[in-house]
């Protein structure tokens, strides 16, 4: 049984001559490339999903595997120039068979010839001049009819391709598609849980167009990670001949899903961290801070502005009074001098990390308001949905956490400066928000004063901020 190359969107009383059937063609190679390199992995073993794959690949493979196709045969090229193939058939993943692939060409009748005589005349004669240059495996195929006034004729009723290799070849791609293929099969001979992985399919540029050299040192690497899978070690420091860490940076994505690959786990829609998969150590998350109290700063020689590790930054046990935290890194820059005050900047989402620092006495740490001694926290972020999903999830943190210039009065008053939150937040409650923020909030998610409406903290009035943050502080 073959498959069809639908003619949708062409006018199929149009002749189509040589050109454009190879141009239908060669478009339809490049579309398919990677799926194609994915079924050729199997070679002639019928597919089977209980054998060659887990749960988690058979939805991918049938997709792969559902083209939009039609079996065709002689007898479906009719008097009717209308006719288009069904492309609506139940072929089961385990029947569909891509070779060979047809493409019909236009039927014609006995009036239609008679009244487009020279046309199609010329027609004829380009595909027989045609097909003698045709690689092998690609076929035109005739078809002789029987007419009451012309008499017996042979038309040209659809062209076919046998395989990827010939269809590759007349499409011009020949050797990046046998490129792409002996790689394939090199990787699975090295690797061979890999050849029911969707890695050719979607790394299938990889294959076609890498550097020889940059596909032996990936195998190299891949080979490393199999025997060292939780090394521990940092980027910087694989013992794998011509790996250093520029190669790897450019190449993340790459690495990952094929060491994912060959360990035998799917890829599709991996979100794993590269240095989890890989089984190396990640690199130190970092705070940035300022110090605003002129006497902290003395007793640092002189550090103002410091970006360092988290647990560096922990162990620092600073004696604050309070805090600020802003979302914005150019405000936080732009903070005066505060007496015992430090300033966290630039944390988004990330603001979790601070749960890791104890002088900023967490929740969790059965830090309590009452006890005094506690450092006062006073958050600062942009008047949109995620500044409110930032604020609730510090508070979550810090239960005495203060917002300032976060409230609906502000958000009003610059109504001149607002601008489109591109993303807002989907969250439909945020459990550690005060009933105030909360109805802001709501308010903002439901569109009442314009569809996703945000103010940005940059855009308030220097002066006013500054009298906010004074007066947040003297509560």
């Amino acid at each position: 049984m073959a498959s069809t190359i639908p003619r949708r969107g062409i006018n199929t009383r149009k002749l189509q001559g040589p050109g454009e059937v190879h141009q239908v063609f060669t478009e339809r190679f490049k579309a398919k490339f990677g799926e194609w390199l994915y079924q050729g992995a199997f070679g002639n073993v019928p597919y089977d999903p209980a054998v060659h794959l887990g749960p988690a690949h058979v939805p991918q493979r049938q997709k792969l595997l559902a083209e939009e196709v039609a079996p065709v045969d002689e007898d479906s090229f009719g008097e009717s120039a209308d006719a288009e193939p069904d492309t609506h058939g139940s072929t089961s993943p385990a029947e569909t068979r891509i070779w060979p692939l047809r493409y019909p060409l236009t039927g014609l009748s006995e009036e239609s010839v008679l009244t487009n005589m020279a046309n199609v005349t010329g027609w004829v004669q380009d595909w027989h001049h045609y097909e003698k240059d045709l690689p092998e495996g690609v076929t035109v195929h005739w078809l002789t009819r029987q007419w009451f006034r012309l008499g017996q004729q042979t038309l040209p009723v659809a062209v076919a391709v046998e395989s990827a290799d010939a269809l590759a070849q007349w499409a011009g791609f020949a050797r990046r598609w046998k490129r792409a293929c002996a790689r394939r099969d090199g990787f699975i001979a090295r690797f061979e849980v890999t050849r029911h992985s969707t890695l050719w399919s979607r790394h299938c540029e990889v294959l076609a167009d890498w550097a020889e050299e940059d596909i032996e040192r990936l195998q190299a690497l891949l080979g490393w990670f199999l025997k060292n899978p939780s090394s521990g070690l940092y980027l910087r420091q694989l013992p794998v001949p011509g790996i250093d860490t520029k190669w790897v940076e450019t190449r993340k994505a790459v690495v990952r899903d094929f060491t994912l690959a060959v360990n035998g786990q799917p890829i599709t829609g991996a979100a794993q961290d590269f240095n989890e998969v890989c089984g190396l150590r990640k690199p130190a998350s970092k705070l940035r801070l300022r110090i605003l109290c002129p006497k902290l700063r003395a007793s640092l020689g002189g550090l103002c502005d410091i970006e360092a590790p988290m647990e560096e930054i922990a162990r620092m046990s600073l004696p604050i009074r309070a805090a600020f935290i802003v979302e914005n890194l150019e405000t936080g820059l732009a903070l005066p001098d505060f007496e015992g005050m430090v300033a966290f900047m630039r944390l988004g989402h990330a603001i979790s990390e601070l749960a890791r620092v104890p002088w900023l006495g967490p929740d969790h740490l059965g830090a309590t308001a009452s006890q005094g001694s506690l450092p006062r926290l006073v958050y600062w972020g942009d008047l949109d949905t995620h500044g409110f999903a930032i604020l609730s999830r510090a508070r979550g943190i810090f239960s005495r956490l203060h917002s300032v210039l976060m409230d609906e009065a502000t958000f009003l008053e610059g109504q001149a400066l607002w601008v489109t939150e591109l993303t807002p937040h989907r969250a439909e409650e945020l459990r550690h928000l005060t009933p105030a923020e909360r109805d802001l909030y709501v308010d903002l998610r439901e569109n009442k004063w314009g569809v996703n409406l945000r103010l940005e903290q940059e855009r308030l009035p220097w002066v006013k901020c500054l009298q906010a943050l004074q007066e947040a502080l003297r509560l």
